[in-house]
């Protein structure tokens, strides 16, 4: 999903990505794998650590 490629990018692991956003570890796992889809906020938070647009990220979830 668009969260691994987008953390590999940044040159992240989920832990690092989990303290930059402030996002929990095991949210970001259930996110990438479908299992929640989450809210704006912490999409939000998401999109500003990994530098991309929430547009961007949200893409392949709006889509379903």
């Amino acid at each position: 999903m668009i969260i691994g490629r987008e953390r590999t990018r940044a040159g992240l692991t989920i832990e690092q990505l989990a303290e930059a956003s402030g996002v929990s570890r095991q949210t970001i796992l259930n996110l990438g794998s479908g299992k929640h889809h989450g809210d704006l906020k912490t999409w939000l938070k998401l999109s500003r650590a990994l530098g991309v647009g929430l547009d961007e990220l949200l893409a392949p979830v709006w889509r379903e």
